[in-house]
């Protein structure tokens, strides 16, 4: 085999700058958890929204996930169960339902105005 043929066939590294990620850098761990949106136009018309949740308690995580797996829901789907049920309790709540009321409050549901 002559020199040339050797060349071709061995490796070139080389470097490429990457440009930053079109994200904030990750944080150090003592930082306050965060919640990041990403919107975007969906091409069928329909809007949705991208979550990524940060530092939630692993024994939720958990129960979040075995909760919707065990319904067949994705977690698109269970979480928007979860906030129509908050909805529907806080009406019962505005409505005089005392023990609501009093339960929403304890989780720190209680209505709000936003």
């Amino acid at each position: 085999m002559d020199e040339h043929e050797q060349n071709e066939r061995e490796d070139i590294l080389f470097h490429v700058p990457a440009p930053p990620p079109p994200f904030p850098p990750v944080p150090p761990p003592d930082a306050p958890a965060m919640m990041y949106f990403h919107r975007r136009l969906e091409e069928d018309g329909r809007e949705h929204e991208d979550l990524m949740l940060r530092k939630v308690p692993r024994e939720t995580a958990m129960r979040f996930r075995a909760a919707a797996g065990g319904r067949s829901l994705t977690y698109a789907q269970y979480l928007s169960a979860l906030t129509a049920l908050h909805e529907a309790t806080s009406a019962l709540a505005d409505g005089g339902h005392e023990d609501v009321r009093a339960e929403l409050e304890r989780l720190g549901l209680g209505t709000v105005t936003v």
